[in-house]
């Protein structure tokens, strides 16, 4: 295609897509809620339609309806990408008040109870992957429904403005046609009943994107030329994600629109190709995210059952009847495991038990039962199963330990203090939420503050005692005594006692009585004590 040909096709679609702005517009009352994520398709959509708004107040049409730019701000986005979306979403807002149009921009963020630490930190998620990328869901997609459905209770059904377009991927474009209705401009939402979704830039390819940037200036004042420089070396963009089926599509994590601290992808090419630019002081969160990657399933710092208490097992390679392997995974070298001299044994010299048959994993339980094995403190039973279709399986993995947790929250601290003024790595009140799952999961003392205080040298700010700790110090060593001469899981004890305390006054028991009876129905519960335990 020649440069003329070429510019009077984009051109025919510029005008094509600003005809469909206009008439989408007009089309209803409906609000619009466009999403911005500072990559190159939202704002090329989000250029688009304010252009077109500002020409239609010039020629005296009346914006009757709100829109709504909203970006997502995770709390761990890459720090030179965070300041530009703050900045951004500062100049919309001014824009639209000098020139008397009907938008606003929003930053939206996850709740403090569900932030990147929160989960990581104090609840123990390990860090996300390709298979359980946890953070996805409620770090993005849901402050952004949430966003959605507040301006949906208040208008009854709102228009969702995405840049996506189409050709970007066959997966991609398999969504979009699955929720395109026929003859219609506008698509289905994937999750919402009362919103759907334009997307004015679908038929624009990729020169097409950029060519409108830079041939057009930003109307709040952006430089599309050094958002142009930032793409040079960038694989993906990574959209602002707000269902399942976006987030299938997302390629975050080869983006320099994601999080600093992605696990996602093996190797990081945001903060690395920064940092080769000349941004050296990232450097260190470079290496702290390269140790998360590594330490992910590191065992030593891993529950053996999951959040819920249930205990599972994970297939591993079957290479003959005498031997097995526990594959590479992160920071974790392979395992080879061999049947030699009537045992199994690994290439450490580590001997397995393999349980086989139709109630292999149920005696793998029973072997558990019968050694007491604490499967909160990373401990790790050598145990095997084969099950009637020949499948070999190890323990699976839960979540971090307390102490696996404890040993990152230091390094996050220490990181901090080395990364100074030049950016907040987390929220006071992301520690102090963090600080309340601890003690309700039987930490024994206030170790978070304990290590703000022995890294910082001053106080963990904001601290309210009355409302947190159960007993003090020296009861709480006494109980985990008592706990295990009697061979009990003391965060199983911690766990109910919080339980009584955050029900105690109330005369209706019906309520405690329930989640006393989730908590005591945990599968580690009755493995741990044997399968005899009674929850009664």
């Amino acid at each position: 295609m020649g440069i003329l040909e070429f510019k009077r096709r984009h051109l025919e679609l510029v005008l094509s897509a600003e005809a469909d702005i206009e008439e989408v517009y007009y089309m209803n009352d409906l609000p619009w809620v466009i999403g911005y994520s500072g990559g190159k398709d939202s704002t090329c959509t989000t250029q688009l339609i304010v252009n077109t708004l500002l020409k239609l107040k010039n020629e005296g049409k009346e914006l009757h309806k709100p829109v709504y730019v909203i970006s997502s701000d995770t709390l761990v986005e890459t720090p030179m990408i965070v300041s530009t979306i703050h900045n951004t979403i500062t100049s919309i807002n001014e824009l639209a008040k000098n020139n008397d149009i009907p938008v606003s921009a929003h930053i939206i963020r996850p709740s403090f109870d569900n932030t990147f630490w929160t989960n990581l930190i104090g609840k123990g998620y390990p860090c996300p992957n390709q298979k359980f990328r946890w953070c996805t869901d409620r770090m993005k997609i849901n402050p952004a429904n949430q966003f959605i459905m507040s301006i949906v209770d208040k208008y009854g059904e709102a228009v969702m403005i995405l840049g996506v377009r189409e050709g970007e991927s066959n997966s991609r474009d398999q969504v979009l046609e699955n929720h395109t209705i026929q003859g219609k401009k506008l698509m289905r939402h994937t999750t919402m009943a009362n919103a759907y979704v334009f997307a004015p830039i679908r038929r624009f390819d990729i020169e097409d994107v950029w060519n409108y940037l830079l041939e057009n200036e930003s109307p709040w004042g952006a430089d599309n030329k050094e958002l142009y420089n930032l793409y040079k070396e960038s694989v993906e963009d990574c959209p602002l994600i707000i269902d399942k089926e976006t987030k299938e599509q997302a390629t975050c994590g080869n983006s320099r629109f994601g999080c600093w601290v992605c696990t996602v992808v093996s190797k990081d090419k945001s903060l690395t190709s920064f940092i080769e630019k000349g941004e050296t002081w990232l450097l260190p969160l470079l290496e702290f995210r390269n140790w998360l990657y590594l330490n992910r399933d590191n065992e030593s710092i891993r529950m053996r059952r999951r959040m819920d208490g249930s205990i599972y097992f994970s297939k591993i390679k079957v290479i003959s009847d005498e031997e097995v392997v526990i594959p590479a995974k992160g920071g974790k070298k392979k395992i080879t495991i061999k049947y030699l001299d009537n045992q199994w044994v690994d290439d450490n010299g580590n001997v397995w038990t393999l349980f086989e048959g139709v109630d292999s994993e149920d005696r793998a339980k029973q072997f558990i039962a019968q050694r007491n094995v604490n499967l909160s403190d990373g401990s790790t039973p050598r145990i095997l199963i084969k099950t009637i279709d020949d499948e070999v399986k190890q323990l699976g993995s839960g979540p971090f330990t307390l102490e696996g947790r404890k040993l990152i929250l230091k390094k996050l601290l220490e990181l901090q203090k080395v990364i100074g003024d030049r950016y907040q790595l987390y929220k006071l009140e992301e520690l102090l939420e963090i600080r309340k799952i601890w003690f309700t999961e039987g930490m024994l003392d206030d170790e978070v503050s304990k290590l703000f205080y022995e890294i910082n040298g001053y106080e963990l700010p904001n601290i309210v005692n009355d409302d947190i700790k159960l007993f003090d110090n020296g009861d709480m060593e006494l109980l985990n005594k008592i706990c295990s001469r009697k061979e009990f899981n003391f965060s199983l004890m911690h766990s109910i006692l919080n339980l009584e305390k955050k029900y105690m006054g109330y005369n209706n028991r019906q309520e405690v009585n329930k989640q006393l009876r989730k908590i005591l129905s945990q599968e580690f519960v009755h493995v741990e004590n044997g399968s005899d335990f009674d929850e009664d």
